[in-house]
């Protein structure tokens, strides 16, 4: 089975390199973005299997309908893990923004590894 590769995006260094240890025990390759446009360029270009993004969504109760078109976008070239602690992930579902999964921080680690296990795996079955 080939390496199953993953788009990182995640600003908090402490929680991107926990992840980056919990993607390699997993056996899961990770190139790390920056920014928005990094990871949507990558995804575009289809180097990686999977998308896990931390969105920001700015500071507003609600995902501004920018925003919900730039993650629609992205999840039209992968699947797409969203990452949030924001409050406007209480109102919103992943399935309305095209995403896999929607998860809130804080988050078990387990739980996000089984639904990246869970994506890629259906992608490469």
């Amino acid at each position: 089975m080939a390496r199953r590769r993953a788009l990182l995006l995640e600003d908090d260094a402490a929680l991107r390199n926990l992840l980056l240890e919990a993607f390699a025990s997993e056996d899961i390759e990770v190139r790390t973005c920056d920014t928005f446009e990094q990871v949507r360029t990558a995804a575009a270009h289809a180097e990686a299997d999977i998308v896990v993004a931390d969105f920001w969504g700015g500071s507003q109760r609600t995902l501004p309908q920018s925003d919900r078109d730039d993650i629609r976008e992205l999840c039209s070239y992968l699947p797409v893990i969203l990452l949030t602690g924001r409050t406007w992930a209480a109102e919103v579902s992943a399935e309305e923004l095209g995403a896999r999964a929607l998860v809130r921080k804080p988050f078990d680690l387990d739980d996000l590894l089984h639904a990246v296990e869970r994506v890629v795996g259906h992608r490469q079955a």
